[in-house]
């Protein structure tokens, strides 16, 4: 079942450009694949015109917090925040100042009323740019 933005602006509790996933390609009960256009110098999170290659962990935040949202098929985002990343390996310490549509993995790990484990994977054109772990801590629904 593929998400648009639209969709995925009703799921994580960002909006406008810090919601930085722009589709859902596909997703299961214990993974998620989604895309998102280049970050180019006008993202919201650059710095000096490029973006930092650790904010790939963002866009991997942002798709668990997609496939959380889907997992309790609430249609809405809930309240969490990231408590941790583990692992993390950057290929560079900026993304790329252009290139292909990034590509966003992350396969869930463990779950429970409190939070979620899950790996990631962000790539662009099939050459990484992050990946490693990350746990969520779950709190209250929002909004």
């Amino acid at each position: 079942m593929k998400i648009d933005r639209a969709g995925i602006e009703r799921l994580v509790p960002h909006a406008g450009a810090m919601c930085l996933l722009d589709a859902v390609t596909e997703w299961s009960a214990d993974s998620i694949a989604c895309t998102s256009g280049w970050p180019g110098a006008d993202h919201p999170l650059a710095r000096n015109q490029r973006v930092p290659a650790i904010v790939a962990t963002e866009y991997a935040a942002q798709a668990t917090a997609v496939h959380g949202a889907l997992l309790e098929d609430s249609g809405r985002a809930r309240a969490g925040m990231l408590a941790t990343l583990m692992d993390v390996q950057l290929a560079a310490a900026s993304m790329p100042a252009q290139g292909d549509a990034l590509s966003i993995r992350a396969h869930l790990l463990s779950r429970s009323p409190a939070g979620c484990m899950y790996s990631f994977e962000v790539a662009a054109a099939g050459a990484p740019i992050a990946s490693g772990r990350l746990m969520v801590a779950l709190t209250e629904i929002a909004r």
